[in-house]
């Protein structure tokens, strides 16, 4: 009976594991400095990997799992401020109006 070696096999199958790994880390590391969207399918694509090679390695599913919670805190954040400073705008809108119009009833002259 003849042993079959393997041991080739093995090798190029961890040289590819390894290589598809420093890909998804490239890829996570560009979008992340560029601020663009992080999750499995902009990963994936980007890195050329699999969705489930991204799930099944745990540091990188972490990894995504944790930027994408950041962001949607972030964008969450960021509605709010928004939100906080288009009220504000709008009642500092009202309010220039108000002293216009005081000014304007009482007739002095307005040099700006």
């Amino acid at each position: 009976m003849q042993r079959r070696n393997v041991e080739g096999i093995k090798k190029f199958s961890e040289q590819k594991t390894v290589e598809a790994y420093r890909k998804a880390e490239s890829a996570i590391e560009r979008w992340r400095k560029e601020k663009l969207k992080i999750n499995f399918n902009t990963v994936s694509i980007e890195a050329g990997v699999s969705k489930p090679f991204l799930y099944t390695h745990p540091e990188l599913r972490d990894k995504i799992e944790r930027l994408r919670t950041q962001e949607q805190t972030e964008a969450g954040e960021k509605c709010r401020l928004t939100h906080r400073l288009e009220e504000e705008n709008a009642r500092l809108r009202q309010e220039v109006r108000r002293l216009q119009e005081i000014l304007r009833k009482s007739k002095i002259p307005v040099i700006i």
